[in-house]
């Protein structure tokens, strides 16, 4: 499938701002109650996905209810506490990823056509440099940096 001019896109420069503030003023309003953690604290924790979802919320309604047996290490509220962050946390992930995904695809799309016409114009300098076109070498010289290091393909003689 050609991607060829599938996506024209120009923002004006105010509207860049203007999404770019927005989306600073939604960190800095939710970054005190958000946190990070390394790769390793990620890797080492117990993930909550869809499946595993209406389990722990029918253990939380068990829980709740009177004579129960409970071990006297779990804590309800606060497991109530951390379930209602994560549904609220993925509330709002939900309204972002779709952008984020179109975000992606487009810049996908955008980037490739960009390094698409760029190596169409190294290939095109490239050529033109074998033939000696005065200022080709030059061009070539500089942009042939990006491919160093990288082992020259030899054609065998047949």
């Amino acid at each position: 499938m050609s991607n060829s001019n599938r996506v024209s896109l120009n923002l004006p420069d105010e509207l860049v701002a203007l999404l770019k503030q927005h989306f600073n003023d939604a960190s800095e309003a939710v970054a005190p109650a958000l946190i990070n953690l390394s790769p390793d604290e990620s890797k080492a924790l117990a993930k909550l996905g869809d499946k595993s979802y209406s389990f722990v919320t029918k253990a939380l309604e068990y829980m709740k209810l009177p004579g129960t047996p409970m071990p006297p290490y779990v804590n309800i509220e606060e497991m109530a506490i951390d379930l209602k962050a994560y549904d609220t946390l993925r509330q709002i992930l939900q309204t972002i990823v779709p952008l984020v995904d179109r975000l992606n695809d487009t810049m996908a799309l955008t980037g490739s056509g960009a390094y698409g016409a760029a190596l169409s114009f190294y290939n095109y300098i490239k050529g033109a440099a074998k033939s000696n076109v005065p200022g080709a070498q030059t061009i070539y010289d500089d942009l042939s940096a990006r491919f160093q290091g990288r082992p020259v393909k030899k054609t065998e003689k047949v």
